[in-house]
């Protein structure tokens, strides 16, 4: 018969195969989850594109943010938002509350800058990859743009993005990078028959996008209830060749990098004094009859003016992504990521010196006698060896070593 004692421990057992097969489980999701080295910041590779993340431990939202019932509310003072690189947020953020704000363009890493300090006043150090440079905490990345995502919210409709919880589909803008719901939207062309997404409000703020009349645009025509009811496809038209076939276009001149043949000026500082002749609406948005969206087919940028007055809003308004894309700044592939902690540990004794590799062995030696003789007794007594046996043992070596 069992005994409630017996039960119990049956619970807690730990089998040698068993705790082998949880630590190789874990070194897997380990690997697929943090992929790239964290052991560099970069904030010296300056305004990038790259992966970005938030720290809701370390700033905290206005009132508006923290009162909304998806968002997690936060008692603190108010702080400015600010977005971290990769390795930052596992080497200076480890145990914190972190987004993860997916890829954004020109953004130079806050960490250790004066947005993006250490909450405790005994952390001396602004960031744990640039410890030595203080003089950080009171710089701030003049170039770097911030929305509602360093809050963790998305979509025109301000809403807090919960991964475990949202289920409805999120559509990039290409232009903005904020995310969007596919039902805030309203219709979209089936998946396939586009490559990208520009919302309604960079279509409004920039005029550049507005006048792309090609094959490659569908336009997402927006009802008065707010989502797209009609999708409508464009073609080119007799207006857009005309403005192609001017001397000063650029468009012609593309490939060449000049803006007229035989120019050896770059083409985005070249003065063109003809203006663009695709535009109907001069004055900006407000000639807008009717909202947009914009659904574009591979190869739309190519189709993207850069007369005079197309190249003046490109350099304004900073979309020089609309010639060339920057690529995306990835964290350096970590080789050892596929490794197990055994054989990471071997290839890692392998490239200490001799003085430091024999300490490390007799320090490993030394751990497995000890190992052992804590479990002698159980093995004579025929008593099992549960996690909490394990716990105390390891516990027991830490206060020894302190």
């Amino acid at each position: 018969m069992t005994t409630t004692e017996d039960s119990e421990c049956k619970g807690d057992i730990v089998t040698a195969s068993s705790y082998l097969q949880e630590q190789a489980d874990l070194e897997r999701e380990a690997a697929e989850v943090l992929p790239g080295r964290f052991d560099e910041c970069t904030f010296d590779k300056g305004y990038i594109r790259q992966p970005l993340y938030a720290c809701l431990t370390c700033t905290h939202p206005p009132a508006e943010y923290c009162s909304s019932a998806s968002a997690k509310a936060s008692t603190k003072n108010e702080t400015l938002p600010a977005g971290m690189c990769y390795s930052c947020s596992i080497e200076c953020h480890s145990g914190h509350e972190v987004i993860e704000l997916f890829t954004k363009r020109s953004f130079r890493c806050d960490c250790g800058t004066r947005r993006l300090l250490p909450q405790s006043e005994s952390h001396s150090t602004c960031c744990s990859l640039k410890k030595t440079r203080t003089a950080l905490k009171k710089l701030e990345n003049a170039e770097n743009v911030y929305n509602h995502n360093f809050w963790g919210f998305y979509c025109r409709c301000d809403r807090y993005y919960d991964p475990d919880k949202e289920s409805r589909e999120m559509v990039l803008c290409y232009v903005c990078n904020d995310w969007f719901h596919d039902s805030c939207i309203g219709a979209m062309p089936k998946e396939g028959e586009y490559d990208d997404y520009v919302c309604r409000e960079c279509v409004a703020a920039h005029a550049v996008l507005r006048h792309i009349n090609t094959d490659k645009v569908k336009r997402g025509l927006v009802s008065q209830e707010g989502t797209v009811t009609d999708i409508v496809k464009c073609f080119k038209d007799s207006v857009s060749l005309d403005c192609k076939d001017t001397s000063v276009n650029l468009v012609q001149c593309k490939e060449s990098g000049s803006s007229e043949p035989g120019s050896s000026e770059p083409a985005a500082k070249k003065a063109r004094p003809n203006p663009c002749c695709l535009r109907g609406d001069r004055d900006g948005a407000g000639a807008m009859q009717q909202k947009f969206d914009m659904f574009l087919e591979e190869g739309w940028t190519s189709d993207v003016c850069v007369c005079t007055d197309c190249t003046r809003e490109i350099e304004a308004g900073k979309l020089h992504f609309l010639i060339k894309e920057d690529d995306i700044v990835e964290p350096e592939e970590d080789e050892t990521r596929g490794e197990s902690l055994y054989d990471s540990a071997l290839k890692q004794l392998e490239t200490m010196d001799h003085t430091r590799a024999i300490d490390a062995a007799l320090a490993y030696r030394s751990l497995s006698s000890k190992l052992m003789e804590f479990l002698r007794p159980f093995a004579s007594n025929g008593k099992v060896v549960t996690n909490q046996d394990i716990q105390s043992f390891f516990e027991q070596q830490k206060d020894s070593s302190s």
